[in-house]
């Protein structure tokens, strides 16, 4: 697998999101400002809870531009071979005999990829499995805080 495929893979799926994210924010603070959303009643809170989903959905892009961001500063990182789970690590792992794969990225957690037939599960150094397979080196086992066992395979 080419990490800097997946590399660009994740910066292209976040970037996808963030688009979402700012016309889901733009239509939802033009329907609050629309006639169509004023108070018939002062129990009518229409606008009132459309201009919400717009503050969320605003919150949303900018945490997305923030992560595009950062990815964009540790780029460098995040490609280059590794010989051990750390911060731009590629790596699969034996999860209670399931094989998958997982890259250790500084944002993006919970986010998957599919790549050449595989999934690939973004995971940060935060993370249950992120904190257990820190440092670990191909064939180094780890128990996660649920009690599942696991082996790394291999990284890259």
């Amino acid at each position: 697998m080419d990490k800097a495929q997946v590399f660009d893979a994740l910066r292209e799926k976040l970037q996808q999101e963030l688009n979402t994210a700012v016309g889901a924010s733009r239509d939802a603070a033009e329907y609050a400002t629309n006639e169509e959303a004023r108070a018939e009643s002062k129990y009518d809170t229409q606008g009132l809870e459309a201009s919400y989903l717009a503050a969320g959905q605003a919150t949303m892009a900018n945490s997305l531009a923030d992560a595009i961001a950062t990815l964009g500063s540790v780029q460098e990182e995040m490609i280059v071979p590794r010989d051990r789970v750390m911060r731009g690590a590629l790596f699969e792992c034996d999860l209670g005999g399931f094989r998958e794969w997982f890259y250790l990225s500084p944002v993006g957690g919970g986010e998957t990829l599919d790549f050449d037939g595989e999934e690939i599960s973004i995971v940060t150094a935060k993370s249950p499995l992120g904190a257990a397979v820190a440092g670990k080196t191909a064939g180094a086992a780890f128990k996660l805080a649920n009690g599942t066992e696991g082996s790394v395979l291999k990284v890259l």
